[in-house]
């Protein structure tokens, strides 16, 4: 009996000790796995920001744009109330244009 007795305690060690690796090794991948998706809410929250600075460059430029093209017009309307030779001459070529 007593030779039962200290077969059942060593197994239960045995698998107290296996349960208590198992635990531990799940806990670091636990770990791991939350300190990657903390990095990455982190990646994600500069990303956020990024794409609203962006968002409002992009505005800001189409905004700039808009009132560039309202003046562009305003001197095409200017232009057009002259005389065609004075048009032509006042409209600069695609060359120039260009920078």
């Amino acid at each position: 009996m007593r030779r039962g007795v200290v077969i059942s305690l060593v197994v239960l060690g045995v698998l107290a000790v296996v349960l208590m690796v198992t635990v531990a090794w799940n806990g670091s991948k636990l770990d791991e796995t939350r300190q990657e998706s903390d990095d990455l809410q982190l990646e994600v929250d500069d990303l956020r920001q990024e794409v609203d600075t962006l968002t409002t460059e992009r505005d800001d430029l189409q905004s700039k744009l808009d009132e560039q093209l309202k003046t562009i017009e305003q001197l095409k309307n200017k232009t057009g109330a002259s005389t065609p030779a004075d048009s032509s001459a006042a409209s600069p070529s695609p060359s120039q244009a260009a920078p």
